[in-house]
């Protein structure tokens, strides 16, 4: 075999670009399959790359030299480069300003800054919430936000509300113009403005100007989240040697000039682990081959004469090779050079969207090159890997044939079939044995069961002919010409049903997923109570969600009224009644309450959470005594309770009460009860944290709650209506995304196909016409085409994505799901078990109501009547 030369190359190049002009239609479908992928995958990229490297705990730097921190008694210490590893003791004195600016060089100028977790009053109820008080129009805090609306705080009392809060329903508490009361003090702090904030540490909430709230409002310095720092604009660079003499006199720093030159020197963190995106790349790598190669395979077939003559003239079949794969090459080229530069300019375009949308600022943008390249690369190699099965029937012309107006006869590999099998057996075994593990794996065997099922579809097409022996003439036409021509059907047919196993797969987990008794979906109180939780009300907001509440419900219907302990000033507390006689105690993961499993409240409460009347815990209740749902806690006729205060930052308190155990009849949703009485004479308050309405006493019809539940929401948007009913999980809107998605991908795919083979089957059809065949017919022939490439595909992939499916399903919930017991013992629930679901909806749509409408709209978009057939001259 002679090499091929540079100049053949070039020749082969130039006759694809004339092909390409001449078919325009044809190489724009051809560029849109191969660079749209490309542009997502970019854009992708693009857009998640600036996020990475951002989860520095320390204030971030904006356009400062530096930021310190310190206290007396921090001298000596030893810090990496990012302010981590400072081993520091609570409550050391923070240094002053002035102190702060006589450590640093002369020259230097400092800003402070503070920030900790505060908790506020909005008009809707208490919040909390990171706060940050700075002053954000010094130039040292650009880059630190972006204003989006309003204008920056200037005077103490005035704050900005970050953007993530105001993405939340119940915006309207802290929109710009509301007025909210911060910190134990409730200093009142006007909100002016809305801004993004850069994605450091933790995201403030707000930020307000120096001096709307006291230096001990923040707590203790915290070296690691600098909650007392200063931007520090140098008149010279802090380098590592200043870094360490400032160590030696207190002062923690992160510099701008030794983390930048630390980020230069290492790697930059990728946006996905190379070794976990390699199933997933080779799979759209698939596809994209898959939805291409149809095209090229026709583009050759119409090429066909040019071959033939090329062969006659001296061609070799490796010319005709590269002819053909020169057609590969320019299309991925073009493709993935437009697709890339789209997926770049569309990243850059959407930046203000997607920082709006996720909340914080994206940072600087930058494109990743290396990454832009490989994808770009892949695309190259996809349109190569579309050309290269063309380009070897290209190679195998048989001229003779061509220019007689003969048929040429197809060779198919005798091993292919075997090789098949070999996969499929491996991939599914594989993907079985991925259940429960990393979804990577899934994904990998998934791809191995593609391969080999890629290999058998001309052995599916085989088949499929064989059976249609005894069906009408337009399947029976339709089947055989689909074997006739494999090159052109069975990536057709391979990429619909490459598109429908991951379509099934996710639609598989998805609805299994959605199957599972997860959190939210345990029972919170007894079938048919109606519930209104809000455990950071204020008592005025209460008074008019109590009145809402009423005005829906018949006259003797009693509104039982749970409370949890407080601080005397009204901060909730959280408490922590034991679990067992060991003393430990689990939260709940879902406390609508917020009690810990302690409430306080009358006889209608008790009588609530025990499911029955009880006389003698009623009669302990009124002594003053702990009702306990579980005895085996009480110790010396005792329980001791924890109780921290929900803001934190206190030390935890302890409460010993006197005890009585009474088990509950049926569930409990709840560890404990006292009366008010009991929490006043310990010396706590308490605050009201759920309205219920026993249905013991009134079953709330479902109109009812519907009514109470939008008067609650005109209230405030921090309260909870729910009715207690047995639920089954809707994810409705999951699956008709899904099967939008599958509509467009099956049906686009389908149709493509079926014109191509339109095309290709033309003389067939036009020697239909010529025999008198009526023009229904020929619309049935094509109809049939489009049903055989959408039914075989479907079928096929409904069949291959039920395994990865149920393997992705088949994993436990990464957490427990703590839950409480009949007798107020939390316990570990199973939520993770497997329980799989198969979406039948969307199957019957991609077995039947997809392949039915292909073939409908192959039918109404065919032409029926052709001119009758011209013989060439030759």
């Amino acid at each position: 075999m002679s090499p091929i030369h540079a100049s053949e190359v070039r020749a082969a190049l130039r006759i694809s670009r004339r092909n390409a002009l001449r078919t325009k239609w044809r190489s724009a479908l051809i560029l849109a399959m191969i660079g749209l992928p490309v542009a997502l995958a970019v854009l992708a990229l693009t857009a998640l790359f600036p996020v990475t490297g951002s989860d520095r705990q320390h204030y971030p730097i904006g356009q400062a030299d530096a930021v310190v921190t310190g206290a007396h008694g921090w001298a000596g210490l030893t810090q990496d480069a990012w302010g981590n590893g400072v081993s520091t003791q609570p409550g050391d004195v923070p240094f002053t300003q002035a102190e702060v600016t006589a450590l640093l060089a002369p020259g230097s100028r400092v800003v402070p800054v503070a920030r900790g977790t505060l908790r506020y009053l909005t008009p809707q109820g208490y919040e909390t919430g990171e706060i940050r008080q700075v002053d954000l129009r010094d130039p040292m805090s650009r880059g630190t936000f972006r204003l989006t609306e309003g204008r920056l705080p200037a005077a103490p009392g005035e704050a900005v509300v970050s953007a993530e809060r105001m993405n939340r329903d119940d915006a309207r508490a802290v929109a710009p113009g509301v007025t909210l009361l911060v910190g134990e003090e409730r200093r009142p702090v006007r909100v002016v403005g809305v801004a993004l904030f850069a994605l450091a540490g933790i995201e403030p909430t707000l930020a307000t100007f120096p001096g709307s709230l006291p230096a001990d409002a923040f707590g203790a310095v915290d070296s690691e989240l600098m909650s007392r720092a200063w931007l520090v604009d140098s008149p010279r660079p802090l380098t590592w040697a200043d870094v360490r003499r400032l160590n030696a006199q207190g002062l923690v720093v992160v510099s701008r000039a030794v983390t930048d030159r630390l980020t230069a020197d290492e790697p930059h963190s990728r946006v996905f682990d190379p070794v976990r995106a390699v199933p997933w790349v080779a799979i759209m790598l698939l596809e994209v081959v898959l939805l291409a190669g149809p095209a090229f395979a026709v583009g050759r077939l119409r090429r066909s004469r040019e071959f033939a003559l090329v062969a006659v003239q001296g061609g070799s079949p490796a010319h005709l090779r590269t002819i053909a794969l020169a057609d590969g090459l320019l299309f991925g080229v073009a493709a993935s050079v437009l697709g890339a530069a789209l997926g770049v300019v569309a990243s850059r375009l959407a930046t203000p969207l997607l920082e709006w949308r996720a909340g914080f600022l994206l940072g600087s943008f930058q494109v990743p090159w290396a990454e832009v390249a490989m994808v770009t690369v892949l695309g190259v190699v996809a349109g190569l890997l579309a050309a290269l099965a063309p380009a070897v029937a290209a190679s195998r012309t048989d001229p003779v044939a061509v220019l007689s107006g003969r048929r040429e006869r197809s060779r198919e590999r005798a091993d292919r079939p075997l090789l098949g099998v070999v996969l499929v057996v491996a991939g599914t075994a594989a993907t079985i044995a991925s259940a429960g593990h990393d979804i990577a794996w899934t994904g990998t065997s998934a791809l191995v069961t593609q391969l080999g099922l890629v290999a058998l579809v001309p052995v599916f097409l085989a088949a499929t002919a064989r059976l249609a022996a005894r069906l009408p003439l337009p399947l029976r036409f339709a089947a055989r010409d689909a074997v006739r021509n494999r090159g052109r059907t069975a990536p057709a047919v391979a990429a619909v049903m490459t598109a429908v196993v991951a379509l099934v797969a996710v639609g598989v987990a998805g609805h299994s997923v959605a199957a599972q008794r997860l959190v939210v979906d345990y029972a919170q109180a007894p079938a048919g109570a109606l519930q209104v939780t809000g455990p950071d009300l204020t008592p005025e907001l209460w008074n008019r969600v109590r009145s809402a509440v009423r005005e829906e419900l018949p006259a003797r219907v009693p509104l039982i009224e749970a409370r949890i302990l407080a601080t005397p000033s009204g901060v909730p507390l959280n408490a922590f009644v034991p679990d067992d006689a060991s003393g430990t105690s689990r939260v709940e993961w879902y406390d609508a309450t917020g009690s810990g499993g302690l409430l306080v409240g009358d006889e209608n409460l008790l009588r609530y959470v025990l499911r029955r009347d009880d006389p003698g815990a009623v009669a302990a209740l009124r002594e003053g005594k702990l009702v306990v749902l579980n005895p085996d806690v009480i110790r010396q006729g005792e329980v001791r309770i924890g109780l921290t205060p929900a803001t934190g930052g206190e030390d935890p308190l302890a409460l010993t009460l006197p005890s009585a155990g009474v088990r509950a009849t049926g569930q409990g949703w709840a560890r404990a009860v006292i009366s008010p009485e009991v929490a006043a004479k310990n010396g706590y308050g308490t605050v009201t944290s759920m309205l219920v309405v026993d249905p013991a006493d009134f079953r709330t019809p479902s109109a009812t709650a519907d009514r109470i539940a939008a008067k609650v929401e005109r209230i405030t948007g921090m309260a909870t209506v729910r009715l207690e009913t047995p639920e089954v999980p809707d994810d409705t809107l999951f699956l008709v995304v899904l099967g939008i998605a599958a509509a467009v991908l099956v049906l686009g795919m389908t149709s493509v196909a079926t014109m191509l083979a339109a095309v290709e089957a033309r003389p067939d059809l036009e020697t239909m016409s010529a025999v008198g065949a009526a023009p229904r017919a020929k619309r049935a022939v094509v109809a049939g085409q489009a049903l055989v490439i959408a039914l075989l595909g479907s079928v096929t992939g409904v069949l291959a994505g039920l395994a990865p499916g149920v393997a992705a399903a088949w994993r436990p919930l990464p957490y427990p799901t703590v839950v409480l017991r009949a007798d107020g013992v939390t316990t570990t629930a199973a939520a993770g078990d497997p329980a799989i679901a198969i979406p039948w909806a969307l199957i019957g749509l991609l077995v039947v109501g997809l392949p039915l409408l292909a073939a409908l709209g192959g039918a109404a978009f065919a032409r029926s009547r052709l001119p009758l057939p011209r013989r060439r001259a030759t």
